[in-house]
């Protein structure tokens, strides 16, 4: 089998995690990647990466801390797997791109609408391949609930709710997602739901919202749960507290464009919480939206309510595609504990294909940017006090949000 000649860029928790991917891919007879090198600005983080790829594939790869000498050194090279933080998507991706390389970028796709564009020009000028890592939707949960919606099951939607928000002031994850020209907590975990949104129900086109900074101070977690080398390291050295610059708090009315409402309410911070996934239709409902490990939910028009098993065994025109279903052959995740790494490693083998055989992505880079500008509509609602169009978020018309952002980077468009 033909394989794409892939390198990691950018070697931390994430990067760590995408060597999983590969790991998981390459268990398979579908393996089409090979990883030939690993870099970082950080030599200890690159060195960390190769340590672990060494585990994970059994070679340890060559290490680089600059991509053009990675790809003078490596002739063969074809693209690159970007996974370092949000606000430097753009300078790393369009520098691939420039270099002649195809890319799968993490989500969320840029810091910016204006840094997705310049993404997405780059790839139309070098004639390259750029795919962004959405995973949500790549769950077995989420395709039957798109499965369910095409089949008509629950009729024709006419409202949903996605409120997906949790309390707390500890650290989310990583300090550098409570600043505001780092991503920040909306942006980081927003876009997996505004990306099933429009997955399930179609492109939004306006939306009324609020956003807030409710936690303006963030404190050190008891503990940390993550297992990966690269995340223990960090936690001895975090600071137990960080200041928060980004909001964590929001409230959206979204009006998709079959002319149906989302309320979506989506935030880490507060004294509260609330979570309900909910598609309502004219003859019947889906309870969820799918989720990484989740399960679809179906309320059909006459009957009970039917978890992901009870539906699988209701229906029986639901079918995944290949890879999904080598690596759930019950076409479930929940309770598969390698379920974060073999979604990841369908990213990685669908730009494989998408390179090697001109397949087409699923989450290129209009839908990218469409689920980054969906997140900053919100925040550029609130930022005026009325209603956004996504025709004016996308096209920079309404900005004032973002514009503070481009400026502290040195985005210019």
């Amino acid at each position: 089998m033909d394989k794409l000649k892939l390198a990691l860029v950018g070697c931390g928790g994430m990067g760590t995690r995408h060597l999983y991917g590969l790991s998981e891919l390459a268990k398979t007879p579908f393996n089409n990647v090979e990883l030939v090198a690993v870099c970082d600005l950080s030599r200890d983080n690159a060195e960390l990466a190769a340590s672990e790829a060494e585990n994970l594939l059994g070679t340890r790869p060559p290490i680089f801390t600059d991509m053009e000498k990675m790809v003078q050194e490596i002739p063969d090279l074809m693209a690159v797997d970007v996974v370092t933080d949000p606000s430097v998507h753009h300078t790393v991706v369009c520098q691939a791109l420039d270099l002649g390389l195809h890319v799968l970028v993490e989500k969320p796709m840029a810091i910016s609408v204006k840094a997705c564009q310049m993404m997405m020009d780059a790839a139309e000028r070098n004639g390259r391949k750029l795919s962004v890592a959405e995973n949500y939707r790549r769950d077995p949960s989420a395709r039957l609930t798109r499965h369910l919606l095409d089949t008509g099951r629950i009729g024709k939607p006419y409202m949903a709710t996605l409120h997906a928000m949790r309390g707390g002031d500890e650290i989310f994850i990583t300090p550098w997602r409570h600043l505001k020209d780092r991503g920040g907590p909306l942006l980081d975990m927003g876009v997996h739901y505004t990306d099933l949104i429009r997955y399930h129900l179609g492109d939004v086109v306006e939306v009324y919202a609020d956003a807030r900074l409710v936690e303006p101070v963030r404190k050190k977690q008891k503990a940390i749960r993550d297992p990966y080398e690269f995340y223990q390291q960090r936690f001895k050295t975090m600071p137990d507290e960080v200041p928060a610059t980004a909001e964590d708090t929001s409230m959206a009315m979204l009006r998709m464009e079959n002319g149906m409402m989302v309320s979506f309410i989506m935030g880490v911070g507060g004294h509260g919480a609330c979570r309900s996934q909910l598609i309502l239709g004219d003859k019947g409902s889906l309870q969820s939206f799918g989720n990484r490990g989740g399960q679809a939910v179906w309320q059909p028009e006459e009957g009970e309510v039917l978890d992901q098993t009870g539906i699988l065994e209701t229906i029986s025109d639901f079918e995944l595609d290949p890879l999904t279903a080598h690596f759930f052959p019950e076409k479930s995740s929940m309770g598969d504990q390698a379920a974060d790494w073999k979604l990841i490693a369908f990213e990685q083998h669908e730009l494989a294909r998408a390179v090697l055989h001109d397949d087409p992505i699923e989450v290129d880079g209009v839908e990218g940017l469409k689920d980054v500008a969906a997140v900053y509509a919100i925040c550029e609602s609130a930022r005026i006090g009325r209603t956004v169009t996504m025709a004016e978020v996308e096209s920079g018309e309404v900005y004032g949000y973002q514009a503070e952002i481009d400026e502290a980077l040195g985005i210019a468009g």
